[in-house]
């Protein structure tokens, strides 16, 4: 059996279990696809089966490829790290924000993680609208001292920063920067085009009223529970959301990644230099995150490998992002590894044991030798 029809195998029980819907897994190792498989059906009401080319709502695994987006021009010379954001997009420094940095902006110390009213669908919709919110957000917390995970602010931040220092759309950029040249433009989205309809998986919304998390707690502050209710809505669809509503296949997360992970190149397509992947998963903040109420280790717009990040494998120079539900997509450069699951039944994995995306990593890792 080869480790292809292993992850076959094992998706295929997990949607026999109930504890899939539709799931999509992909993986490459050294520049090479060595797992692409999928199993289950499109949504809870829709019996279609998931191919190949069907297209997932990620959540935060969104972030992943709008931060690697930022890499590529900041490898271009385009922005800088180290640079406040004000130098590049001077409305954002007002009410003491003037001195973060790219750096701090993107790993989640800007302290600006409050979301707007989402009973306002606009308010996640309208691209200006949200760059404005950021704009005029006051930080509740000095911005550099802590870290507080940016659930949905997060896209207007890295958006407005590529925005105001290349004059270019993020959506633009994720497009021309990462999807055309790794020939999966079919397959990356922020933001739908119309005549995908008909690929879109519908996700089975969680009940976040179980999380155990006191209603009031930071985390509904940046991730209020409205939130979730919106996504299988065509208007969130086709906004572009670049710290949510991304819409891809496993492939295309896994390729992306499999770049990475393999010093910036695949297939004969360099999205970066070598030199780059390390500059740009260097640890910006290693302790308590006061919004998801976790320790975790952050590169610049990335979680890196490390407790609490199973899924990623053993190796703390692992990193990558995932979504809400379960989605992932992460690089292990040590070993050239990429892994990516898009799934449709969104869960909270309370126990290690719940974690279907763990199962499915830890298989491709163990048979590989690398776990």
């Amino acid at each position: 059996m080869t480790l292809n029809d292993e992850v076959k195998a094992l998706i295929d029980s997990q949607v026999s279990d109930g504890k899939q819907i539709g799931v999509q897994v992909c993986a490459y190792q050294y520049g090479n696809n060595i797992v692409d498989t999928w199993a289950g059906t499109m949504g809870p009401n829709d019996h279609r089966p998931v191919k190949r080319g069907s297209l997932f709502c990620s959540w935060s695994t969104t972030k992943g490829v709008a931060a690697t987006a930022l890499h590529i021009l900041a490898d271009k010379g385009q922005l800088e790290y180290e640079v406040p954001v004000s130098d590049y997009w001077p409305e954002f420094g007002k009410h003491g924000k003037d001195k973060i940095t790219v750096a701090q902006a993107v790993s989640h110390q800007a302290g600006i993680y409050k979301s707007p009213d989402l009973e306002i669908i606009e308010n996640q919709t309208d691209w200006n609208r949200g760059l404005r919110y950021v704009e005029n957000a006051v930080p509740v917390f000095t911005p550099g001292t802590k870290t507080g995970y940016h659930g949905l602010t997060f896209a207007w931040i890295i958006g407005g920063i590529i925005q105001k220092a290349t004059g270019r759309h993020i959506r633009d950029v994720i497009r021309e920067e990462i999807a055309e040249p790794l020939g999966i433009d079919k397959e990356m989205y922020v933001g739908i085009p119309e005549g995908v309809e008909d690929r879109l998986t519908t996700l089975e919304i969680w009940d976040s009223t179980k999380f155990g998390i006191p209603e009031g707690q930071e985390f509904f502050e940046a991730m209020p529970n409205i939130w979730w209710e919106t996504a299988n809505d065509l208007r969130v669809r086709k906004a572009c959301i670049p710290s949510a509503n991304g819409h891809f296949t496993a492939n295309a997360l896994a390729k992306m990644y499999g770049a990475l992970a393999n010093g910036g190149e695949l297939d004969g397509v360099r999205l970066m230099s070598p030199g780059r992947i390390e500059k740009m998963t260097r640890v910006m903040s290693d302790g308590m995150d006061v919004v998801i109420g976790m320790e975790s280790r952050k590169g610049i717009g990335f979680f890196l490998g490390g407790p609490g990040m199973e899924s990623y494998g053993p190796r703390e120079s692992a990193f990558g992002h995932g979504g809400a539900g379960g989605s992932i997509g992460f690089a292990d450069p040590e070993v050239g590894l990429s892994i990516a699951v898009t799934l449709n039944k969104m869960v909270w994995a309370v126990t290690l044991e719940e974690n279907r995306t763990l199962e499915i990593c830890n298989l491709i890792q163990t048979e590989l030798g690398v776990n």
